[in-house]
């Protein structure tokens, strides 16, 4: 090339001079900014490489606890008729008498719901037990509602009215879930 061309044009000269150097500097500081982009990425790769492990465990014992849960029957319980029998059942064990029992089925969001509302009477006893086995046999039953009166007959002889709500997520609608 020939000086003669710089001399005449300032511009071309400047030009000349400084865009080789800011090619340079524009290329290495994009290329360390993709470096430091790629070395972040590849840290979050590796400690998700490092949970996965014991996220997968932890996802095939919910799932082994879940299948045993189905497996052992204790969601058995599916329709109105079922917790009908089912509470009557553990009442007649434990000498309580239910005077009234009416069951619901409900939804509240993806769960469905049995609703069954208990009135009975019986000894303090007999009515701590019958909550305690119902739960118990019942294991996504739950109480939502208990309201006991103690009450004191003409012959001195205590007893006890109870009105309690279970609710019971039904496992159908569970598995759904999973």
């Amino acid at each position: 090339m020939e000086v003669g061309k710089f001399k005449s044009s300032r511009g071309r000269l400047v030009a000349w001079i400084l865009v080789p150097p800011l090619l340079i500097v524009g290329i290495g500081l994009s290329s360390f900014a993709m470096r430091l982009q790629s070395e972040v990425e590849l840290d979050q790769t590796k400690r998700l490489a490092e949970m996965l492990p014991q996220v997968v465990m932890a996802r095939q014992e919910a799932e082994a606890l879940l299948d045993d849960f189905y497996e052992s029957g204790a969601g058995s319980v599916q329709t109105e008729d079922e917790l009908i029998s089912f509470l009557q059942g553990f009442a007649a064990k434990v000498d309580f008498r239910v005077n009234s029992l009416k069951v619901d089925r409900r939804t509240k969001g993806p769960v469905t719901l049995l609703v069954a509302t208990v009135k009975g009477n019986g000894s303090f006893n007999a009515v701590q037990q019958f909550l305690g086995d119902v739960t118990a046999n019942q294991q996504l039953l739950s109480e939502s509602a208990l309201q006991i009166t103690q009450m004191i007959d003409d012959y001195g002889v205590a007893s006890c009215r109870m009105d309690v709500t279970f609710e019971l997520v039904l496992s159908d609608s569970r598995k759904g879930a999973r």
